[in-house]
């Protein structure tokens, strides 16, 4: 079987304990390692897998490892399963030659590979029983990493074990097990692979521990359980409640158990272990980025305020074109579980300078910055609450005192002059978001749907009443292993009532730059006054499709094209008057999200408009 293979060739990579040698032992310096007879992988890349190591080539002082035989046929066998878990079955791996130079201490080692052929997949195969909450067997099959006439692998193999004991797992057989059996046609080079379900009985969760709390209440972690004794045990639901108790900013860690899990038809005991963060936090950065230029951020934190995992934060943000603070509240248990309400007190300064084109082709700093300098102060009151593991929503009241500087009437109309009007506003909003991907940074599967409506009055403090909604999807499908396409579309709209014919400047919608329409400059699509500085508009549609894929380590690229307008009327959509953005993009992936460097060319460029326009910020596009 190949389980077996497999485990008795892990077993054989492990090193050979080296005897203790005498102090005076001198053993000889490994000059160079080179190979022979290998074609599928690189001498660079079977170099890496050895713990023997030549001499480097920088710095030039360096040495290399002493030359030690039982690490060398240590090296050997790591060798051979490296070309035995890719399909590589008769693989031998030797030493060719050993070339010492007793004079130098040095030794030149050649090693000699015969990779044979590669077995291929034949069949891949269910037995057992297939519970009927899952897919058929034939849809269970389709999903499955290892195919026929693929050359079979470890990393197929084992990855396609997991998926079929994680689909039995979140149906609620949580002691089930999947059992791999590979048939190996030596003459042939092929290989049929059979997996054997046996689900057992369904499982339900049982008594639910937490462990490692000292500072934040049990009871406040509990809250955030989405599991419940009794419930249909499911990997699924057991990773959302470890996300949730995560999510409060109290800890360092969360990790679920399971504490009995060989207890046949006993409820499922876990455990959710917590390492808890210091009370205390400060938070500094610095970044570039061309839309912001060079920006920092610091942020000072007190967790777990009164014991319940409350959460009080302030908050500064500044760059060149926005300055910003931040005082605010988070109390993760409201009135119900899975609900939260957070209150933040804001005050807000964007200088406003107006357009000012890059010059040169292709654009990389400044931008089109809205016609005019904005001060705003104000509060907001949120209550958020989880429905469902996918779907949440949000309800609350903005209020905001907002002043217009550097403002130049005289580039306006008569009826642009209202909307540059000096403005309080209440607004009461709410939101709803339906997520199914799988990462917030860096998502490769998976469905995201917003909706937020916002709504202003006269009759409560405001000086302008309007309705205002916005509606985004986004979707990521994975083509392949290697590809993946990623697309949004977004729209929007305004609607003034009543009295109010306009909406100030602070409330409408403008386009153009990271995140929006790559290749056009921040804010520059859309109304413009003229003086040519964007006045923004009361309609917006916004759209991109990118393919996304893997260069080489943790660089990938992208290929996107990204669409938009600003349009003046209120819910008014002139598909005909989109304009369009091509290009390329360079990801690298870091623990906070990847570095983002995009290429946005303008496709149908007019008159005074650059090429297009470089981005560098991080995170993906969208």
């Amino acid at each position: 079987m190949l389980g077996c293979i497999l485990l008795h060739a892990a077993c054989a990579s492990r090193q050979p304990t080296v005897p203790k040698t005498e102090d005076t032992q001198v053993f000889p310096e490994v000059r160079q390692i080179t190979f022979k007879g290998n074609t599928h992988f690189s001498s660079g890349t079977l170099r890496k897998l050895m713990a023997t190591k030549q001499r480097p080539l920088l710095p030039p002082w360096g040495r290399g490892e002493p030359y030690n035989p039982p690490t060398l046929d240590a090296d050997l066998l790591r060798l051979k399963k490296h070309y035995f878990d890719r399909g590589f079955l008769e693989t031998s791996v030797r030493v060719d030659e050993l070339q010492e130079d007793a004079e130098k201490q040095t030794v030149r080692i050649v090693i000699a590979i015969d990779e044979g052929p590669r077995t291929l997949v034949t069949a891949v195969s269910l037995e057992g029983t297939i519970p009927p909450t899952l897919p058929s067997a034939a849809a269970l099959l389709e999903a499955l990493p290892l195919r026929p006439k693929q050359p079979i692998n470890k990393e197929d193999f084992d990855r396609s074990k997991a998926l079929l004991l994680t689909r039995l797992h979140n149906a609620g057989y949580a002691r089930a097990q999947v059992i791999p059996r590979t048939e190996v046609d030596s003459e042939q080079h092929t290989a049929t692979v059979t997996f054997t379900l046996v689900p057992g009985s369904e499982t339900v969760f049982g008594h639910i521990g937490i462990k490692g709390a000292h500072q934040v209440e049990e009871q406040a972690i509990r809250h955030q359980l989405t599991i419940h004794e009794g419930q249909r045990a499911s990997d699924k639901a057991l990773t959302a409640s470890a996300d949730a108790i995560y999510s409060l900013g109290m800890f360092q860690a969360v990790t679920p158990r399971a504490l009995n899990p060989e207890a046949a038809d006993e409820p499922l005991d876990v455990e959710f272990e917590v390492l808890e963060r210091k009370p205390h936090g400060l938070q500094f950065s610095v970044g570039y980025s061309t839309t912001e230029g060079f920006r920092a951020q610091a942020e000072w934190t007190h967790r777990n305020l009164f014991a319940g995992a409350q959460q009080l934060t302030l908050s500064t943000r500044v760059s060149s074109i926005e300055q910003r603070g931040e005082v605010k509240l988070r109390l993760p248990y409201f009135l119900a579980e899975r609900t939260a309400f957070t209150q933040t007190l804001f005050a807000l300064n964007e200088p406003g300078t107006g357009f000012s084109a890059g010059g040169g082709v292709i654009g990389v700093s400044g931008g089109a910055h809205p016609a005019f300098g904005l001060l705003s102060v104000g509060t907001e009151s949120r209550v958020e609450h989880r429905f469902t593991e996918t779907l949440s929503g949000v309800v609350g009241l903005s209020f905001s005192r907002n002043e217009f500087r550097n403002v130049d009437l005289a580039a306006l109309t008569a009826a642009e002059q209202e909307i540059a009007q000096d403005n309080t506003l209440f607004v009461q909003f709410a939101e709803a978001q339906y997520n199914t991907s799988d990462s917030f940074l860096n998502p490769t599967h998976g469905t995201v749907l917003r909706g937020r409506i916002d709504n202003s009055t006269t009759a409560l403090i405001s000086d302008v009443s309007f309705v205002k909604l916005v509606l985004e999807a986004r979707h990521y499908l994975p083509l392949s292993q290697r590809l993946l396409l990623a697309t949004r579309l977004k729209l929007g709209g305004i609607e003034p009532y009543g009295a109010s014919t306009e909406v100030p400047f602070n409330v409408r919608f403008f386009a153009g730059g990271p995140g929006s329409v790559r290749g056009f400059e921040l804010n520059r699509l859309g109304p413009v006054n003229s003086e040519g500085d964007p006045i923004g508009g009361m309609s917006l549609i916004e759209g991109s499709a990118e393919l996304r894929f893997p260069l080489f380590g943790d660089f990938g690229a992208v290929l996107f094209v990204d669409f938009g307008n600003v349009f003046a009327s209120s819910f008014t959509y002139r598909l005909g008057d989109l304009r369009y953005a091509v290009g390329p993009g360079l990801r690298y992936n870091t623990p906070v999200g990847p570095l983002r460097l995009d290429v946005g060319i303008i496709v149908d460029r007019r008159p005074g408009e650059n090429f297009g326009h470089i981005e560098f910020s991080i995170g993906q596009a969208f």
